[in-house]
């Protein structure tokens, strides 16, 4: 009986290792956060020099653009048609650069120009969302 009570007393214990439970989260940091974000993303090269770095060299930069479109497209609700087209413009150029297997050697599964051109207007419409954000009342006020 005491050994089935301390076993108790350390099953009960072990589900409290990891710590508190985090609070709050899962709230949307709004516009703002997103503008800071944009800011950070298009100090990339990949951005700054599309046409002029191996495009698999991007993979990470893309990838860290994937959430950009949904979010632009929740801040302009109706209200911001231009930053829904760009949004929509930078999601095509995303799933172009993933599709054409740009992330990986493009001598392999890739064609380097399309992949480069890819990137050229992902950095395009990159600026677009940018200055769309940018007008956004919670940014910009």
């Amino acid at each position: 009986m005491a050994v089935a009570g301390v076993l108790m007393v350390l099953a009960s214990a072990c589900s409290r290792e990891a710590g508190p439970t985090p609070t709050g989260g899962g709230e949307d940091p709004g516009p703002s956060a997103l503008a800071t974000k944009l800011r950070a993303i298009t100090q990339d090269v990949c951005y700054r020099a599309p046409g002029d770095i191996d495009p698999p060299k991007c993979q990470k930069y893309v990838t860290q653009l994937g959430s950009v479109p949904g979010q632009a497209r929740d801040y302009a609700k109706n209200e911001h048609p231009e930053l829904t087209s760009a949004a929509d413009t930078l999601g095509k150029g995303l799933r172009a650069y993933n599709s054409g297997g740009c992330g990986d050697d493009p001598g392999a599964s890739g064609d380097t120009e399309a992949c480069t051109q890819s990137l050229q207007d992902i950095a395009d419409a990159l600026g677009d969302v940018q200055a769309g954000v940018r007008q956004l009342p919670e940014v910009s006020g």
